[in-house]
């Protein structure tokens, strides 16, 4: 008989996950809210075990922060050795050598043939904010231009620059300032579509028309942009477009950001996902899988940018924490000495057959899509109207969950299933997961 990895014993939520989740609701603030209801005790690799001593395979890895699996023993080796050694010291106080070495790897490690420099603060948004203020800095410009769909944090900046209305900003306005949107290149839903093969929105036209009705070119310190959207949907973005933007910013002194928060560290099947469309951003904004599940992010940038700023312009009393460089260091060195680039291409071609297969039976899936170890599963009421079915997508997250398996929810609308899962996952774990992905799939529509 084969092994079966995921063990639910109880109800979901099990008794002592209700428990905790009464504790909860007395201690913790209603929109700090979780999509599955249990309480993880204790995890390895693409396995979570509950408090009630349920067993989840996990295609989330903490959205997206696990690309090395959980807990996995080098990163926690590194993290208590420097942890018992130096547990912190403020970097701009007094500084410490793990800090300057993860910096060293990451000027090599990012896409650009330049000279690079790296600043570590603690999350993806404090990285994207510290991006815009050093782009604005030395541009001596103030307006940024975002995308319609993408994800960019949820501080007063970071959801400024976010597409997405709910949950992110309803009520919490006024937004930033001098920050403008431009549609995303979204064809799935797109009422032209492709034509001869090309994306509408790829010509010079488009952008033309953007900066004459939005924004004026010269008053743009930044473009920011997620290579293939995270929390938008799965979407990556179209190679043609993206030359053409590129090529607009050079033209007009604009500097470009690529957030690869969760586009990075080998989820795409190379370092970094803009190596595939053979283009380096002035700006390299990175967080989640840095850490290998220790909290640090980085603006990694060019040299000459990076040192415009005044001294004291940019820091943070707990960026570059000692433990989180050193677990940095250690996850890096799991992805390069286990080829989990070339591990994340194969996962996602076994993934996007696997659920190509199933979408021929199904007729509410509408797309899959992604890139190395990032899918997309898009749901619609139907293929002729393709119309979101948010509804669905919440009920099958909660089946899969059922039985004992972790997915999550993305896209504008709610009705993408967003697959991370860890790098590091055995082929027979990844099976059991995409079985239990499509019972559940089946089963909704009986």
């Amino acid at each position: 008989m084969e092994k079966r990895y995921a063990q639910i014993q109880t109800v979901i939520p099990g008794p002592k996950s209700q428990a905790l989740l009464q504790r909860k609701q007395q201690a913790v603030p209603a929109g700090a809210y979780h999509n599955v209801p249990v309480f993880i005790e204790k995890a390895e690799n693409a396995l979570l075990t509950d408090v009630d001593g349920n067993v989840f395979i996990d295609f989330a890895a903490g959205i997206g922060v696990l690309n090395v699996g959980h807990a996995h023993p080098q990163v926690v080796g590194a993290a208590a050795e420097q942890l018992s050694r130096l547990t912190h010291a403020c970097f701009h106080l007094t500084m410490y050598e793990p800090y300057v070495a993860l910096a060293e790897t990451l000027n090599e490690k990012v896409p650009g043939d330049f000279a690079k420099k790296t600043y570590f603060v603690n999350s993806g948004a404090e990285a994207v904010e510290n991006a815009v203020k050093i782009a604005r800095y030395v541009t001596g410009r103030q307006a940024v231009v975002a995308f319609e769909h993408g994800f960019h944090g949820r501080t007063l900046l970071g959801m400024s620059l976010t597409g997405k209305v709910m949950p992110y900003k309803k009520g919490f306005g006024p937004m930033a300032p001098e920050v403008y949107h431009m549609p995303f290149p979204y064809c799935y839903p797109c009422p032209v579509g492709r034509k001869n093969g090309r994306c509408c929105m790829a010509n010079e036209e488009h952008l033309q028309a953007f900066f004459t009705t939005h924004v004026p070119p010269e008053q743009v310190a930044a473009i920011i942009f997620e290579p293939v959207l995270g929390e938008g949907g799965i979407l990556p973005v179209d190679a043609e477009f993206l030359q053409l933007l590129f090529a607009f910013a050079r033209e007009h002194g604009i500097l470009l950001i690529a957030d690869e928060i969760q586009t990075g560290w080998g989820r795409t099947g190379k370092w970094f996902a803009m190596e595939h469309f053979g283009l380096a951003a002035d700006f390299t904004v990175t967080a989640k899988s840095l850490g290998g599940g220790l909290p640090i992010a980085a603006v990694t940038g060019r040299a000459e940018l990076m040192d415009r700023v005044h001294a004291g312009g940019i820091g943070s009393t707990y960026s570059g924490n000692p433990a989180a460089c050193a677990a940095g260091l250690a996850a890096i060195r799991v992805i390069e000495d286990n080829n989990l680039c070339e591990r994340a291409g194969r996962i996602g071609q076994r993934v996007r057959e696997k659920l190509t297969e199933l979408q021929q039976r199904v007729p509410i899936i509408g797309q899959v899509r992604g890139l190395g170890a990032m899918t997309g599963i898009e749901f619609v009421q139907d293929r002729d109207s393709r119309s979101p079915h948010p509804e669905v997508v919440k009920s099958i997250q909660k089946r899969c969950y059922e039985q004992g398996l972790i997915v999550l929810k993305a896209g504008s609308f709610g009705n993408v299933i967003r697959m991370l899962m860890p790098l590091t996952i055995p082929d027979d774990v990844l099976e059991e997961g995409l079985m239990i992905f499509e019972s559940a799939v089946l089963r909704e529509i009986e």
